[in-house]
C-alpha cells in the first residue's frame, strides 16, 4: 500500500520567483565579485580576462533567465532539472580551465549556491550530479594542485561542504514537503466528508484517506460498545477482512478508549507497559512490530482509528499527529451523521409509542410487499383498534389513554418478528405487517395480543385499577387476498370494522377455503 509522494513542483510562478531570487542574488553577487576581482588583478592574461568575462557575463545571464522565466512557467520540470544540472556542470568545467587556482573560491562560492537552489526542488540525483560535474572539474585541468594531502583536503573540503548543503536543503524540503502533505490530506478529507451524513460513505472515505496519509501494512477503524469491540473497517497486508465483533477489554483499542488519549508504540518487541493488555491478532495470523492508535471520541460513541506495521519503527510523532487530526474530523463526521440518523429515526416515529408513523409504515409496506412477490412467500396484514377508547378518555383522562396505547405497542412488539414492523394508523388504531406470514400464523399472533391486552394492569389517578382494554382486529394476507398494498389495508380495514360491529374483542380473519371466519374471545 502507498500513499502519495509529497511534491513541491505545483508551486505558482510568482512562488517559484519569490522562492528562487534569494539564491539568484547571490550568485549574481558572487559572478560581480568575480569580474571586479579580474579587472583589477594584473595576473591576468588578456584572454584570459576575456573568456573569464565571457564566461561570468553568460552565467549571470543563465541565472537570471533560468530562476526567473524558465522554472516558473514550466509544468514539467524533471527534464529541465537535469538539463540545469548538466549545463551548469558544464560551465563549472569552462569556469575552471580559464580560472587561476587562487581564484577557485569564486567556483566554489557559485557551487554554494547553486546546490542550495537546485537541491530544494530538484532533489538528490540531479544536485549530486552537479556536484560530481562542478568538482571533477577542477582536479582535472589543474592536477598539479594535488600534490600534498593539505592540497587534497583543501580542494575536497568544497564538494564536501556542497554535499552538506545539498543534504540539509533535501532533508529539511523533504519535512517541508511531508508537513504540506499532512495539511492537504486533512483538508481534503474535512472537505470530502463535511456534508456526509451516512456512517458507511463516511467509512468508504477514510478506507481511502487513510493509505493516502500514511504508509502502514494494517489498519482498523473499531468503536467500542457494550464492553465490545465492532470491528468497522479492517486492512492488514493487502486484504480486507468482514466486520466482526470482539471483545474489548484487554485490548489497545480499549486503552486509547478508556484513557481517551492517543498510543504510540514504536517497537512491540518491547513489554507493553500498561495495565491489563493483552496482544490479540485481527485480520491475518501475524504480530505487528509497530502500532499508533488514536480515538474518535464523540456524545454518541468511543472508537479508534489504529495503525500498524510488521517493521519496527515504522511510524513517528508526524503520523501520529496526522492519524488524530483525520480522527477529529472522522469524530465530527459520524457524530453528525448520528444526529442526522436520529433525526430522520424520529421523523419515522409516533412520537408518543415509537411505533412508525402513518407516511413511514407506507413504506415499510411497500418494501415488505416487494419482498414478499420476490420470495413468493406470504404478507399479513393486522389492522386493530382499541376497544371504547373514547371512554377510556372520558372516564380516567388522556394520560391514561396515553398508557393504554403505549401499553399495546409494548405488547405487540413482544409478539412480532424483528423483521415485521408496526405502525401507528391514526388515534387508537394501528397496523402491523407481518413478514412471511400466512393468515393461520397471523391470527395466533392476533389472539397472543388480545390475551395479553386483558391482562395488563393500568393504574388509575386515585390508586384504583383501570379496567384492561379489549382490541377489535383484522387480517388480510397479500398477495393471495390483495395484489397490491392500499388494497390489502382496505381489505383488513373492512374486516377490522366487521369485528367491531359483531361485538368487539375479536378477530377477523379467513378461512383455508376463502370465507370469513370470527374469532371470539371472552
Amino acid at each position: 500500500m502507498t500513499k502519495t509522494r509529497p511534491t513541491l513542483r505545483d508551486l505558482t510562478s510568482q512562488e517559484y520567483r519569490a522562492f528562487l531570487f534569494p539564491n539568484a542574488l547571490a550568485g549574481l553577487t558572487v559572478i560581480a565579485a568575480l569580474l571586479l576581482n579580474i579587472a583589477i588583478d594584473p595576473s591576468f592574461f588578456s584572454a584570459e580576462r576575456e573568456a573569464v568575462i565571457v564566461i561570468a557575463l553568460g552565467a549571470a545571464i543563465y541565472i537570471v533567465v533560468f530562476s526567473f522565466y524558465i522554472i516558473p512557467i514550466r509544468k514539467n520540470k524533471d527534464l529541465l532539472i537535469w538539463m540545469n544540472s548538466v549545463f551548469s556542470g558544464a560551465g563549472f568545467w569552462a569556469l575552471a580551465y580559464f580560472l587561476q587556482d587562487n581564484l577557485m573560491v569564486y567556483q566554489n562560492l557559485l557551487l554554494f549556491v547553486s546546490v542550495t537552489s537546485v537541491s530544494t526542488f530538484a532533489g538528490r540525483p540531479a544536485t549530486w550530479t552537479m556536484i560530481l560535474l562542478a568538482s571533477s572539474s577542477h582536479f582535472f585541468f589543474h592536477p598539479e594542485v594535488l600534490a600534498t594531502i593539505i592540497e587534497w583536503v583543501r580542494h575536497l573540503g568544497a564538494p564536501f561542504v556542497a554535499i552538506l548543503i545539498a543534504e540539509t536543503a533535501v532533508r529539511i524540503q523533504n519535512i517541508s514537503r511531508q508537513q504540506i502533505h499532512r495539511l492537504e490530506t486533512v483538508n481534503q478529507f474535512s472537505r470530502e466528508i463535511a456534508s456526509i451524513l451516512d456512517r458507511e460513505t463516511i467509512i468508504e472515505q477514510m478506507k481511502v484517506a487513510i493509505p493516502r496519509a500514511v504508509h502502514a501494512d494494517s489498519y482498523y477503524i473499531s468503536v467500542v460498545e457494550n464492553n465490545d469491540a465492532h470491528l468497522l473497517l479492517c486492512y492488514d497486508d493487502g486484504e480486507y477482512f468482514p466486520r466482526r465483533v470482539i471483545p474489548a477489554g484487554g485490548t489497545l483499542t480499549n486503552w486509547v478508549v478508556q484513557n481517551q488519549k492517543e498510543l504510540f508504540l514504536p517497537d512491540l518487541r518491547q513489554p507493553i507497559n500498561l495495565e491489563g493488555v493483552q496482544h490479540i491478532l485481527v485480520g491475518k495470523e501475524k504480530t505487528s512490530l509497530s502500532w499508533i492508535g488514536v480515538p474518535m471520541i464523540s456524545p454518541s460513541f468511543k472508537g479508534v482509528i489504529a495503525l500498524a506495521s510488521y517493521q519496527p519503527n515504522a511510524f513517528n510523532r508526524g503520523d501520529l499527529e496526522l492519524l488524530s487530526s483525520l480522527a477529529s474530523h472522522a469524530s465530527m463526521a459520524f457524530e453528525n451523521a448520528a444526529r442526522h440518523a436520529e433525526v430522520e429515526e424520529r421523523a419515522r416515529l409516533d412520537s408518543l409509542t415509537g411505533v412508525f408513523n402513518h407516511g413511514h409504515f407506507l413504506t415499510v409496506l411497500q418494501k415488505h410487499a416487494a419482498d414478499s412477490l420476490a420470495y413468493q412467500s406470504p404478507l399479513s396484514l393486522i389492522m386493530l383498534d382499541v376497544d371504547f377508547f373514547k371512554r377510556y378518555n372520558d372516564t380516567y383522562g388522556h394520560l391514561a389513554g396515553d398508557a393504554i396505547l403505549t401499553l399495546l405497542c409494548q405488547t405487540i412488539r413482544r409478539h412480532i418478528k424483528n423483521a415485521d414492523a408496526v405502525g401507528r394508523w391514526g388515534g387508537e388504531e394501528f397496523i402491523i405487517s407481518l413478514r412471511n406470514t400466512n393468515a393461520a400464523q397471523a391470527f395466533v399472533v392476533a389472539q397472543r395480543i388480545s390475551v395479553s391486552m386483558r391482562k395488563v394492569i393500568i393504574p388509575g389517578r386515585d390508586g384504583t385499577e383501570i379496567p384492561s382494554p379489549t382490541v377489535s382486529q383484522g387480517i388480510a394476507v397479500f398477495p393471495s387476498e390483495a395484489g397490491e398494498i392500499y388494497k390489502l389495508i382496505d381489505l383488513a380495514d373492512q374486516r377490522l370494522y366487521v369485528a367491531k360491529q359483531r361485538g368487539r374483542d375479536q378477530i377477523e380473519s379467513v378461512t383455508s377455503d376463502g370465507a370469513d371466519a370470527i374469532q371470539i374471545q371472552h
